[in-house]
């Protein structure tokens, strides 16, 4: 699998297009919410092809672009700065210590780095913060929703967490599901959905009418906990 940056003319601009082989047999456009755009190509496609894909679309795609909205405020990671954490804000309160730490007290999350003032380290602290949590609560939003499956519990995927740039979670053929790391900031109820989700393609790994069937019998109300998760998306960006 190969990834190329290629560039089309958008209102007399170079606009990057990722042009990516996938094993997918037909051509695919895709705007994410950062802007990125992708086209997604079977095996050995030339590029010329997978531009005139994308050119052949080009209004829908001009449309897509000016209607994302405003991209959020770069994070920061300073003193009193706020975070995100399962659908509420968390105030940092970073001090300097030799050892790393980080205690959370409410609504303020204590982190203990070498240097303070460093937004790098403050980072990494607050990142590896994250993935600890994220490890504790999917890991019992997973064993609270796989009764639901039906399947028995020798048959309980494996949990891999990934910090991921397009997708909240996946399932491999081998039953093993991946969640996204940047879930930990969403509201319970959301983590909730993309673990449903990623279950049902346990019993069905395509995206048509009996998956969403195992959905409707999970979770009843998971349209609206997508929308809710998408709505966070944009929000933080």
């Amino acid at each position: 699998m190969t990834n190329d940056t290629e560039h089309l003319l958008l209102d007399g601009r170079k606009h990057a297009v990722q042009v990516r082989e996938t094993r997918r047999r037909t051509l695919g456009l895709y705007v994410f919410p950062d802007g990125r755009v992708e086209i997604r190509v079977p095996k050995g496609t030339p590029r010329r092809q997978a531009l005139d894909f994308a050119r052949g679309r080009e209004a829908w795609l001009r449309d897509t672009l000016n209607g994302l909205p405003e991209a959020p405020p770069t994070p920061r990671y300073t003193d009193g700065a706020r975070h995100p954490y399962l659908g509420d804000g968390l105030t940092l309160r970073v001090r300097a210590g030799k050892s790393r730490r980080a205690v959370r007290q409410g609504d303020l999350l204590w982190l203990r780095v070498g240097d303070p003032d460093d937004p790098v380290r403050v980072e990494h602290a607050l990142r590896e913060w994250y993935r600890a949590r994220a490890r504790t609560v999917f890991a019992e939003r997973l064993a609270h929703w796989y009764p639901a499956v039906g399947l028995p519990p020798s048959r309980m995927p494996g949990l891999r967490i990934r910090a991921m740039r397009s997708r909240w979670g996946s399932c491999s053929s081998r039953g093993s599901i991946n969640l996204n790391l940047w879930l930990i900031r969403a509201p319970l109820v959301c983590i909730d959905y993309v673990v449903v989700h990623e279950l049902a393609h346990l019993l069905e790994f395509n995206h048509g009418p009996r998956f969403y069937a195992q959905m409707d019998r999970m979770m009843p109300d998971w349209r609206i906990h997508r929308r809710s998760l998408r709505a966070h998306q944009r929000e933080w960006g």
